[in-house]
């Protein structure tokens, strides 16, 4: 017999499969949805595939359109969760930077405008990044109680949805964590 070393597919294989895939079924995938299946399921061929098929059959069910949101819906129990490699330090580093603002200050007592700001939105992605509870999160942040986590995801929450350019900058932030974990 022969010996072939069969390895998982390259990111741009995987990518190329999911195109065709998606051609061949005559469904047009947003570039972005298709990059973040070939990035995330890099097992088997068989998986990948299978993870477009059960995207499409979602969004076909429920009348829906095709979009990031909806494949990180739809495949979120397939996709290994982010939550795993991100820890609430890296949070507070890479929030801290975002904001250019020292890292000691998000977990002193300072009630500066900037440092609340970034605390708040350090505090709304470790609970959304890590499975820690409310007052472990909080305890990270100088000794905050549970309260002041839950204060903080309410009103990024509420900023989010009422400032344009608040949610832009969350989504921009949110999109340096996720390379981090990459």
């Amino acid at each position: 017999g022969l010996a072939a070393d069969v390895q998982l597919p390259e990111l741009e294989t995987r990518t190329a499969i999911l195109r065709r895939k998606a051609e061949a079924d005559g469904i047009r995938v947003a570039p972005e949805v298709i990059d973040y299946i070939a990035t995330n399921v890099k097992s088997n061929i068989r998986e990948l595939e299978g993870s477009l098929i059960r995207l499409l059959a979602h969004a076909a069910l429920h009348d829906r359109e095709i979009d990031l949101p909806l494949a990180r819906e739809v495949l979120k129990d397939l996709i290994k969760d982010i939550r795993i490699t991100l820890n609430v330090e890296e949070i507070q580093r890479i929030t801290c930077e975002f904001f250019e603002i020292p890292e000691d200050l998000v977990r002193a007592r300072t009630r500066k405008r900037e440092v609340v700001r970034a605390r708040q939105v350090a505090m709304y992605f470790a609970k959304q990044f890590t499975e820690q509870s409310l007052k472990s999160i909080g305890l990270q942040f100088g000794g905050r109680d549970h309260s002041t986590v839950i204060h903080a995801i309410n009103s990024v929450e509420d900023q989010i949805e009422t400032d344009p350019r608040f949610r832009e900058m969350i989504s921009d932030l949110r999109g340096k964590l996720e390379l981090h974990t990459r």
